[in-house]
């Protein structure tokens, strides 16, 4: 068998033109990953989806294809990356809820707009590159030294959002953190929780997880007592058992006073359990502070306005500015402190409130609280 001579011993030039798609590829990671932890601004979510599939599929286009149609593209793609960066560092972007308020600049989002910065600079110097020999392995190796650790980044990315005109920071250093369904529960070591309380919040999410999935289905849950109270409009539907409320049992797994669904469409998928204190005890009350510490947030719902929805009461609102509910609506407090626990993965952590009508109201101020989406550290 005869080696073609123009290969053999040959000393070939590396192409240059891949590299403005390996960095894109490698802002695209990043993007994919912070849609996740995001997930309580479903704008914003699906912005940085729309975002990450963009700066990847155009960089693997760029990759297979030199035409240059591929290589503008993604310079406007990573352009408007990086465009979008630098304003929410300095203004916010008013018309992506979740986006709205400036946030600092961390590891993370620096080091994805890097990378953007850098697929543009590839194709802009993209001769200079290749005369200078730089070599697609050693820009894939300096990619995944970007792209990994501001993936791992965002986990202890801190949010600002301007929901509501207010923002919100923890008061615990420690806590909230993110929960993952699935991995080693992580509570330990958090201030001000005690051995005994990080043990049965412990217990509480494995149990929930565990006995939670026999309502997997809400129908199964409609023919054992729980009924829906029509808040699916905020993506979020929960459904209360009233007979449950008093039973005696409290903070029991088998027996939630409430369930609740991620709404997607006519689909519903179980997410959480919203457990209700017995009788209606103060946010203070020790039975309920005592439990798990500053682990748990209690809150209430003072706000909610209630009306006649498919033949049955359902929320609709909550009281406005002014304090009047929507018309045809009247108010109806729910004076019983609550607690959610959740079995799918949440940036929050294990016991975060839904934010927005479900939030309610807490005993702290709200930039005290643990629960609140934009109160967290991830």
């Amino acid at each position: 068998m005869s080696i073609d001579s123009s290969y053999a011993g040959a000393v070939r030039k590396p192409n240059s033109s891949c590299l403005p798609g390996i960095f894109s590829i490698g802002a695209g990671f990043v993007h994919a990953i912070a849609a996740g932890t995001h997930t309580e601004h479903r704008a914003t979510a699906v912005s940085m989806l729309v975002l990450a599939a963009a700066q990847i599929g155009l960089g693997i286009a760029a990759i297979a294809s030199g035409i240059l149609w591929w290589r503008t593209s993604l310079v406007l793609v990573n352009a408007g990356a990086v465009v979008g960066w630098i304003l929410t560092r300095t203004s916010g972007i008013s018309f992506i809820n979740g986006l709205e308020t400036s946030e600092k600049i961390q590891t993370a989002d620096a080091l994805c707009a890097a990378l953007g910065a850098l697929s543009i600079l590839a194709v802009v110097g993209g001769r200079w590159l290749n005369k200078a020999w730089v070599h697609p392995v050693a820009v894939a190796a300096l990619t995944t030294a970007m792209a990994v650790p501001a993936a791992l980044a965002t986990t202890n990315h801190v949010h600002a959002h301007g929901e509501d005109n207010h923002s919100h920071t923890t008061t615990t250093a420690n806590w909230p953190r993110p929960f993952f369904a699935g991995a080693p529960i992580d509570i330990a070591g958090v201030d001000g929780v005690t051995a005994e309380q990080e043990s049965r919040a412990t217990d509480l999410i494995r149990d929930t997880g565990a006995n939670l999935v026999h309502w997997a289905d809400y129908k199964v849950a409609e023919a054992e007592g729980w009924r829906s109270i029509g808040d699916q409009a905020t993506g979020y539907e929960h459904f209360v058992k009233f007979a449950a409320m008093d039973d005696g049992k409290f903070l029991d797994a088998t027996a939630p006073e409430s369930i609740v669904y991620k709404v997607y469409g006519d689909t519903r998928i179980l997410v959480s359990a919203m457990y209700m204190a017995e009788g209606a005890p103060a946010l203070d009350d020790p039975v309920l502070t005592d439990y798990a510490g500053p682990l748990f947030q209690w809150h209430v719902h003072q706000d909610l306005c209630w009306s006649m929805k498919d033949g049955r009461m359902g929320v609709v609102g909550v009281l406005d500015a002014n304090g009047n509910c929507p018309p045809g609506s009247f108010l109806n407090s729910v004076m019983k402190p609550m607690v959610h626990v959740w079995i799918v993965s949440h940036p929050c952590g294990p016991f975060a409130a839904v934010e927005g009508i479900a939030e309610g109201q807490a005993q702290v101020d709200p930039s005290q609280r643990v629960d609140v989406c934009s109160s967290h550290t991830h």
